[in-house]
C-alpha cells in the first residue's frame, strides 16, 4: 500500500505479525456471558454443608477449607475479572490467559467439589456444583479462543 507521507511512497509496518491481533468472538461471547452470570448467580448460593454461600466462602468464613476458598477466590479472578478483561480488550494475551486461568480453576474446582465430600458435614452445597459447571463452560470457551488463533 502506498503512503505519501513516507519516503518511497511504500508503508512499512515493523510490528511484527499478528502482533495487536484482535480476536473476533462472534455470537459465542455471549455464552462467555451467560456463564459469567451463572458464576455471579452460584455465589450467592450455598457452597458447603455449613450453609456458607460462595461471597462468605472467598471472604474468609471461618470453618471452610482452603480447596474451596482456593476455588472461589481463582473463581473471581479469571471466570469473571478475566472474562470480562478479555472481552473488552479482545487481546490475544488475555485470551491466553483466561483460558489458562480458567482451566486451572476448573481443576480446582473438582478439587473443592472432592474436599467436601470427604471433609466432615454434608457435602457440597449445590453452588459449588454451579459454579464448576460455568467454570468448565468458560474454560472450553476460551480454550477455543485461543487455540483458534492461526
Amino acid at each position: 500500500m502506498t503512503d505519501p507521507h513516507t519516503p518511497g511512497g511504500v508503508d512499512h509496518d515493523t510490528r511484527p505479525p499478528g502482533a495487536g491481533a484482535r480476536v473476533d468472538f462472534g455470537p459465542g461471547a455471549l455464552v462467555a456471558a451467560v456463564a459469567v452470570l451463572v458464576l455471579l448467580l452460584a455465589a450467592v448460593l450455598p457452597w458447603t454443608g455449613l450453609g456458607a454461600s460462595g461471597w462468605e466462602v472467598v471472604l474468609g468464613r471461618p470453618g471452610v477449607t482452603g480447596l474451596p476458598r482456593l476455588f472461589g477466590s481463582l473463581a473471581v479472578v479469571f471466570g469473571v475479572v478475566g472474562t470480562a478483561v478479555a472481552l473488552l480488550t479482545g487481546r490475544w494475551p488475555a485470551v491466553f490467559v483466561t483460558a489458562a486461568g480458567c482451566a486451572v480453576t476448573s481443576v480446582t474446582g473438582l478439587w473443592a467439589v472432592w474436599s467436601q465430600n470427604t471433609s466432615a458435614g454434608d457435602g457440597p452445597g449445590a453452588g459449588l456444583f454451579l459454579a464448576l459447571l460455568a467454570m468448565i463452560v468458560l474454560a472450553a470457551r476460551w480454550a477455543g479462543y485461543a487455540f483458534s488463533r492461526s
